[in-house]
C-alpha cells in the first residue's frame, strides 16, 4: 500500500512537471523576499544617511549664500526616501504620515501624543522652508526641523529593520504606491516648495520597478505573460516620466489610462495567477481585490462604517432607510424630511447658499452637502463633528433649527405605526430589546445614504475604457485639475474629496479664507469659526479656525451654491477665487490659510477647461430613477 502511495505521488509530480504547471517553491519565495527586504534594507541605509549629511550640512550652516546647499542637500534626502516610501509607508502609515512625510501642517494624531499638537515636521515641512525666504529665522527652523526629523528615522529604524515581507504585501505595496505617484507625487501635493514632482514620482517609479522585477527569478509558467506585460508597462511608465519634466505639460490622464490603470490590474493578475494569498498588512479602505482606481468598488464603505449597528449592505434595512429618508414624522411637528435639504434634483442638496429651517423665513448657519458619496469619509458636517454616518443622524435630529426632536417623541410616532413595526421587525427583529430604536433608526437612513453612489460619470467611463468619447477641454481639464490648477491636492482623486490617499483612512479639512461675499477689492472674512468650534475638545485648535471639510466635487454641476456658506453661485466663481489663492490672495489676515496664497495664474480658457472637467464627473444615473 505504501508503494502504491509513493508510485502515484510520483506520477502526480511527473505529471506536473510534464503539463508546465510549476510554481515557486518555498525556498524559492523566500530568496525572493530576502532580496527585496535586503535592497529595501540598504535603501533605508541610504536615507538615513542622507539625513545625517544634512543635519550636518544645517548644523553647519551660518551663512544665507549657502541656502542653495540646503536646498541641494533637501533634494537629494527626498530622492533617497522617495526609494523607500512605497513600502515604508505601507508598513509605518500613521509614523510616516506624521513625522516622515506628511503634509507640512500642525495636527492632532490620535496615534501619536494624544489630544497635543504636533507642530509640522518631516520632508514636506523641510522642502517649503527650504523654499521660503532665506532669513536666519528660517534658517534656525530649517536646522530643528532637520535634526527632528533624523531623531524619528533614528528612532523607527530600530524597531522597523529589519523587515520581515510576505509576497502580497509587496505587491499591495506596488499597487499602493502606483496610487501615491499618482494622487500625491504628480499632483504637487508632496512636494510644496519644490514642486519638483516628476523628479520624485521618476525615483518612486524605478524603486517600485526594481522590487517588482525580483519575481523573475521564480516566475510560474502561468504568470509568466502577465511578468513580462507587467515589466513593459513599468519601462513605459519610466520612459514617460523620464521624458516628460515640465510638472504643468505633464498629461496626467494619458499616464492614468495608458500605464497607472493597466499596471494597477495587472498586478493584481499576476498575483492571482501566481497564487499569491492576499494577507494584508492592516485594514485599509482600498479594495486590493479592485482592478481600476476609478472602478465603483475602488473604496470599500464598510472600512468606514465598521462599528455601524448592523452592515450597512443590507436590502431589508436600505427599503427601510429610503422610506425614513423621505418621512416628515421624523421631525417635530412632521415638518421637515431628509429630502427638505437633499434632494434627489438638486444632487441631494436643496439649491440654496444656507437650508431652509423648520421656522418660515429662518435658514440653518450652513449650506447643504450633497449626500453622494458621504460614505467615503472618515468625518462629517462642514465642521467634521461626527465620526460616522449613523452619527449624523442624532445631530440632525437634535437641531432646534432642523428636526428639533429627540429619539423617544420619533421612536414613539414609528410605534404606532402598523406598517414600521412590520418593517422594524423584519429587519432588526431580534437584535434588540426593541425593533424600534435609536440605533436601528439611524442604521436604516445611514443603509439607505450608503446606496446613493456615484461611479458611472462619463469621466469614469472614458478612464475605464467603457467609450473612447470625452471631450477634449475636459481632457485639459482634468490636467489642470491635477496639475497646475493644484485641485487635486486637496480634492484627491478617485473621490475627489478630502480623504487622503493611498490609504484613505483620514479626511481633511482645509482653511481657504472664505469670505462673506464675493469681494475681491474690499473682502470680509465670513465670520463662521468652523471646525475649532465643533464641540470636540481635541480640536479647539488655533490651525482648526475656519476650517472646513473639503468635499467632493463629483456632481458639482447638481449642487450650486458652493462653500459652507453658499457664498459662490457659479464654478466659474469659485474658479476665480482660488486663482486670486483664497482670502489671504486677497488682502485678508487668514490664520493658517492652508490654500496657498499664490495666484494660480490661470487664464480664462483654462478655467473653463477645468469646469468642463468637473461637469463630466456628473451621474445620478444609479439612484434618481427610483426615487418614488
Amino acid at each position: 500500500m505504501k508503494k502504491k502511495g509513493i508510485l502515484i505521488g510520483s506520477i502526480f509530480i511527473c505529471f506536473l512537471l510534464l503539463s508546465g504547471k510549476k510554481t515557486a517553491t518555498p525556498y524559492q519565495t523566500d530568496r525572493i523576499l530576502e532580496k527585496v527586504a535586503a535592497v529595501y534594507e540598504a535603501n533605508f541605509n541610504k536615507f538615513q544617511g542622507e539625513v545625517d549629511v544634512l543635519v550636518d550640512q544645517a548644523d553647519k550652516t551660518t551663512s544665507l549664500n549657502e541656502f542653495e546647499n540646503l536646498k541641494a542637500q533637501v533634494r537629494k534626502t527626498r530622492l533617497a526616501y522617495k526609494g523607500i516610501e512605497f513600502i515604508f509607508d505601507y508598513y509605518q502609515t500613521f509614523y510616516a504620515g506624521t513625522y516622515i512625510n506628511g503634509a507640512p501642517l500642525p495636527k492632532v494624531n490620535e496615534h501619536f501624543k494624544a489630544g497635543s499638537v504636533i507642530e509640522p515636521c518631516g520632508l514636506q515641512a523641510l522642502d517649503e522652508a527650504v523654499f521660503d525666504e532665506p532669513s536666519k529665522e528660517n534658517l534656525q527652523h530649517i536646522k530643528v526641523l532637520a535634526n527632528g526629523l533624523k531623531e524619528r528615522v533614528d528612532f523607527i529604524s530600530k524597531t522597523h529593520l529589519p523587515i520581515h515581507l510576505k509576497s502580497s504585501q509587496i505587491i499591495e505595496c506596488l499597487r499602493s504606491g502606483l496610487v501615491r505617484i499618482f494622487t500625491l507625487g504628480l499632483t504637487g501635493y508632496d512636494t510644496p516648495g519644490s514642486v519638483n514632482a516628476m523628479e520624485e514620482s521618476y525615483v518612486s517609479w524605478q524603486s517600485m520597478e526594481t522590487t517588482f522585477l525580483h519575481f523573475g527569478t521564480a516566475v510560474s509558467p502561468n504568470a509568466k505573460s502577465e511578468f513580462k506585460t507587467i515589466k513593459d508597462l513599468f519601462e513605459k511608465g519610466k520612459t514617460i516620466l523620464n521624458a516628460n519634466t515640465d510638472f504643468n505639460d505633464f498629461d496626467r490622464l494619458g499616464f492614468l489610462k495608458e500605464v497607472v490603470n493597466p499596471l494597477y490590474a495587472r498586478l493584481l493578475d499576476f498575483q492571482n495567477l501566481s497564487n499569491i494569498k492576499l494577507e494584508p498588512f492592516k485594514k485599509h479602505a482600498q479594495n486590493y481585490e479592485s482592478k481600476n482606481l476609478f472602478d465603483g468598488d475602488f473604496l470599500d464603505t464598510d472600512f468606514y462604517s465598521e462599528l455601524v449597528y448592523l452592515p450597512l449592505d443590507n436590502p431589508k434595512t436600505i427599503q427601510l432607510g429610503k422610506l425614513l429618508f423621505q418621512d416628515p414624522q421624523l421631525s417635530d411637528g412632521n415638518k421637515m424630511s431628509c429630502l427638505s435639504c437633499h434632494s434627489p434634483n438638486k444632487g441631494f442638496t436643496d439649491g440654496l447658499p444656507k437650508s431652509k429651517s423648520n421656522q418660515v423665513g429662518v435658514f440653518t448657519a450652513r449650506n447643504s452637502p450633497t449626500l453622494i458619496n458621504a460614505n467615503y469619509s472618515t468625518r462629517y458636517f462642514w465642521d467634521m463633528r461626527a465620526f460616522d454616518i449613523e452619527k449624523q443622524v442624532t445631530h440632525v435630529i437634535d437641531n432646534d433649527l432642523e428636526f428639533n426632536t429627540d429619539f423617544e417623541a420619533i421612536i414613539d410616532k414609528l410605534n404606532r405605526n402598523s406598517n414600521y413595526l412590520k418593517l422594524f421587525k423584519e429587519a432588526y427583529g431580534g437584535i434588540g430589546k426593541q425593533d424600534i430604536n435609536q440605533r436601528s433608526i439611524s442604521n436604516a437612513i445611514a443603509a439607505y445614504v450608503n446606496t446613493l453612489k456615484s461611479f458611472n460619470s462619463p469621466f469614469d467611463q472614458y478612464v475605464r475604457n467603457e467609450t473612447n468619447e470625452y471631450p477634449e477641454n475636459a481632457k485639459r481639464g482634468f490636467n489642470l485639475f491635477m496639475g497646475k490648477g493644484a485641485c487635486g491636492s486637496c480634492h484627491f482623486a478617485p473621490m475627489f474629496n478630502g480623504t487622503i490617499p493611498p490609504f484613505y483612512l483620514e479626511s481633511e479639512s482645509e482653511v481657504l479664507g472664505i469670505t462673506q461675499g464675493f469681494d475681491s477689492i474690499n473682502p470680509k472674512l465670513d465670520t463662521d469659526l468652523g471646525r475649532i468650534a465643533n464641540g470636540l475638545n481635541g480640536e479647539k485648535q488655533p490651525y482648526f479656525k475656519n476650517s472646513f471639510k473639503t468635499v467632493s466635487v463629483r456632481n458639482i454641476a447638481l449642487t450650486a451654491p458652493y462653500m459652507h456658506n453658499g457664498l459662490f453661485d457659479t464654478l466659474e466663481d469659485v474658479l476665480e477665487f482660488y486663482n486670486l489663492g483664497g482670502g489671504a490672495g486677497m488682502g485678508l489676515e487668514v490664520e493658517n490659510q492652508t490654500l496657498s496664497d499664490a495666484p494660480l495664474n490661470l487664464s480664462e480658457q483654462e478655467i473653463k477647461d477645468i469646469i468642463a472637467f468637473m461637469e463630466s464627473l456628473t451621474d445620478t444615473s444609479g439612484f434618481t430613477a427610483n426615487m418614488n
